[in-house]
């Protein structure tokens, strides 16, 4: 039996049937492997065509927008596994499962909104999604001990 004065994690509504692990899957494709998207028409608009046999040449060929397209896709990558491990240290901690959806979902919603203010280069807006999607994701790692 739990001590009164420890409180046992508040399960999520009903309504919310996913298991926060699918953000894993979700983001790394929907985030990480979107933001080449926006790297490839930068690719495709240089010299008409994706250079498919040296990609990483032609991308550090890239000025302006594509320049600033390749550096996001790049933190993209940098910025997954802090979500992931904030994911994971709350799902397996204990964390309430409400608070997980919705940290994980502004991580995402920062995420992409960092993604637009880089490659428009709205630099104010890039570092104030920055910090939030980091702090979301810090916030999950310490879940289970609040």
């Amino acid at each position: 039996m739990q001590p009164h004065f420890i409180a046992a994690p508040r399960k999520a509504p009903y309504l919310i049937v996913m298991d926060p692990l699918f953000y894993l899957p979700i983001v790394y494709l929907g985030v990480v492997i979107g933001s080449k998207a926006l790297l490839g028409v930068a690719m495709h608009r240089l010299g008409g065509r994706y250079n498919n046999r040296h990609p990483r040449a032609q991308q550090d060929t890239l000025t302006g927008w594509g320049a600033r397209a390749k550096a996001a896709h790049y933190n993209s990558y940098e910025a997954w596994p802090v979500f992931a491990v904030g994911l994971v240290a709350a799902r397996f901690g204990g964390g309430d499962d409400l608070w997980i959806h919705g940290l994980s979902l502004i991580w995402i919603g920062l995420r992409v909104i960092y993604l637009y203010a880089y490659v428009a280069d709205f630099h104010r807006l890039r570092t104030v999604s920055w910090c939030g999607a980091t702090l979301a994701a810090c916030w999950m790692m310490v879940l289970p001990i609040l």
